[in-house]
């Protein structure tokens, strides 16, 4: 388990090599690494970055990781062609 200490009042979230590097391989997304080390997702990538850059070094590698995609719920392609479409009037105009 992640070792949780607070500085400032903030809760700062450590976790191991062998449990970020555990939660690495297994995962896909920097989210699902966040979530199993209860680090924050910049964080994560951050590490994720500096780790790959010394492994590298060594010969070795990484899992390639993606970022989790926004879910749009909302179609918002009509929306910005009638906000288009008002612009063009309104600057047409002058």
């Amino acid at each position: 388990m992640a070792e949780v200490t607070t500085v400032d009042k903030q809760k700062r979230v450590r976790c191991s090599d062998e449990q970020f590097l555990s939660a690495v391989f297994s995962s896909k997304t920097y989210a699902e690494i966040a979530s199993k080390t209860g680090q924050k997702i910049a964080s994560t990538m951050a590490r994720y970055a500096r780790v790959k850059e010394q492994l590298a070094k060594k010969g070795e590698s990484l899992p390639v990781m993606e970022r989790a995609k926004p879910v749009k719920t909302v179609d918002n392609i009509e929306a910005m062609a009638e906000t288009v479409r008002r612009l063009k009037a309104v600057h047409s105009g002058q």
